[in-house]
C-alpha cells in the first residue's frame, strides 16, 4: 500500500499541474468575463493575484465571506463546517481585510487539496475491498480527469464532504458503525448529501447482518444537517433557508419538485435552440450529459452487482441534484458520488484500448476547457 500512495500522490500532482498549466493559458488567452461580480476577493484582488484568487471564483466568494464575517445575506446554502475550517486556521482579522482575504484564500485552497488527495488514497483502499487494482486505478482516475474534477482543487468543500464521506463508509465497511456514523454527522453538517449516509448506512447494516444495537448510531448521521436548522432557525427564522434561497439563485431554479422527464425535454429543447457559439451552449450540454449519464450509471451498476448501499448513496444523490428541476450545476455535485465514477471504471474496463483513450482524451480536454472558463469568470457549475 506504500508503493500504492505515492503513485496516488504522483497523479495527484500531474493533476494539479495540468490545472496550474489551465491557469497559466486561461490568463493569457481568455478574456475576464466578469468584472463586477463573482470574482475571488473581488477585482482588484483578483487583477492582483490571479494565480491565488482565480480559484475562489463563485461560490468561493461565499466560503470566503462566511470564514471571515460569519452568515449574512443569503448565505445559508453554504454548509459551515468547510468555512469553519478555514477561519479557524485562518485566523481573520475584519480591520485588516487585504490580509483577512489572502489567509483565508490560501488556508482554503491547502484545505481543499489536501483532503482530495486524502480522498483519492481513501477511495482507492475502499474500492479494494471488493475489486482488483486496475479497477481502483481507473477509478481514481476518471475521477481526476472528469470536466469538473478543478473543483477539488477550488475553494469549494467538495474536496473536504468526500473525505468525510469516503471514511465514513470505509468505517462502515469495516463493520464500525459508531465511527461512521461520527463521520456522516459530520458530512451532513458539511453538505446537504450527507444525509444520505442514513439510508445507505442501514443497506449496508443489512448486507452485513449485524444486530441493530450495533448500527443503532447511525440515526445520528442527521444531527449535523439538524444543527445547522436550527441555526437557522434562530439566525433568519427559517430552518430550511439553505433550501429555500436554492430559488433566489437563478431562473433555472423553480419551487417545488419537476419530474425528471420535463427536465429532460427542457434541456433538449435548450441544445436545439441555443447559440451554439457562446460558452455557455458546452456547460449546457454537460449538465445535459451528466444528467442522462449519472442516472443510468447507478443502473449499470446494479448489473454488474456493485454493493446495494453505494448504488442507493449515488442514484438518491442524482435526484436530490434535481429536485429544483434542473441539471444545473450536477457536473459539479455528482463529483462526490465515488460509486458513480466506480460503475463507469468497471463499464469502461471492458471497453477496447482505442475506446478507453477516446473517452479519457475527451474528458481531460473538456476539463481543460471548463477549468479556463472558470477560472476566468464564466458560470461552469
Amino acid at each position: 500500500m506504500h508503493s500504492d500512495i505515492k503513485k496516488i500522490i504522483g497523479l495527484f500532482l500531474i493533476w494539479k499541474a495540468f490545472l496550474i498549466i489551465c491557469l497559466f493559458f486561461a490568463l493569457n488567452f481568455i478574456p475576464l468575463a466578469q468584472t463586477d461580480r463573482y470574482l475571488g476577493g473581488g477585482l482588484s484582488n483578483y487583477l492582483t493575484n490571479p494565480y491565488l484568487f482565480s480559484w475562489a471564483n463563485f461560490d468561493g466568494e461565499h466560503y470566503l465571506s462566511i470564514a471571515i464575517f460569519g452568515y449574512k445575506g443569503l448565505e445559508q446554502a453554504f454548509f459551515p463546517v468547510y468555512p469553519i475550517l478555514i477561519h479557524f486556521f485562518s485566523r481573520p482579522d475584519i480591520f485588516n481585510l487585504n490580509t483577512s482575504l489572502f489567509s483565508a484564500v490560501s488556508w482554503g485552497l491547502i484545505i481543499s487539496n489536501l483532503t482530495f488527495a486524502g480522498s483519492l488514497i481513501l477511495l482507492f483502499k475502499l474500492i479494494k475491498f471488493d475489486y482488483p487494482s486496475k479497477i481502483a486505478w481507473l477509478t481514481l482516475i476518471l475521477l481526476l480527469v472528469f470536466p469538473t474534477s478543478f473543483y477539488f482543487g477550488a475553494l469549494y468543500s467538495e474536496s473536504i464532504f468526500l473525505l468525510i464521506s469516503l471514511g465514513s463508509f470505509y468505517f462502515a465497511r469495516k463493520g464500525n458503525f459508531f465511527l461512521a456514523s461520527l463521520l456522516g454527522i459530520l458530512s451532513s453538517a458539511t453538505r446537504v448529501f450527507g444525509v444520505l449516509l442514513l439510508p445507505a448506512f442501514f443497506l449496508e447494516a443489512r448486507i452485513q447482518k449485524v444486530p441493530f444495537k450495533k448500527y443503532f448510531w447511525i440515526l445520528f448521521i442527521p444531527a449535523g444537517l439538524l444543527a445547522y436548522m436550527t441555526y437557522q432557525w434562530w439566525l433568519v427564522g427559517d430552518p430550511l433557508a439553505f433550501y429555500n434561497v436554492q430559488t433566489n439563485v437563478g431562473e433555472h431554479r423553480t419551487s417545488g419538485i419537476t419530474l425528471l422527464p420535463q427536465i429532460y425535454f427542457r434541456y433538449l429543447k435548450i441544445l436545439l435552440t441555443y447559440d451554439i457559439t457562446s460558452p455557455l451552449y458546452q456547460t449546457i450540454l454537460l449538465e445535459f450529459i451528466a444528467g442522462i449519464s449519472f442516472l443510468l450509471l447507478p443502473i449499470y451498476g446494479y448489473f454488474k452487482k456493485v454493493r446495494f448501499s453505494y448504488l442507493a448513496y449515488s442514484l438518491l444523490g442524482f435526484l436530490m441534484t434535481t429536485i429544483h428541476g434542473s441539471f444545473s450545476s450536477v457536473p459539479r455535485y455528482v463529483l462526490v458520488f465515488f460509486p458513480s465514477f466506480l460503475c463507469m471504471a468497471l463499464f469502461l474496463v471492458n471497453q477496447n484500448k482505442l475506446t478507453k483513450w477516446i473517452i479519457i482524451s475527451i474528458f481531460i480536454i473538456w476539463l481543460a476547457i471548463e477549468s479556463m472558463l472558470f477560472l476566468r469568470g464564466y458560470w461552469v457549475a
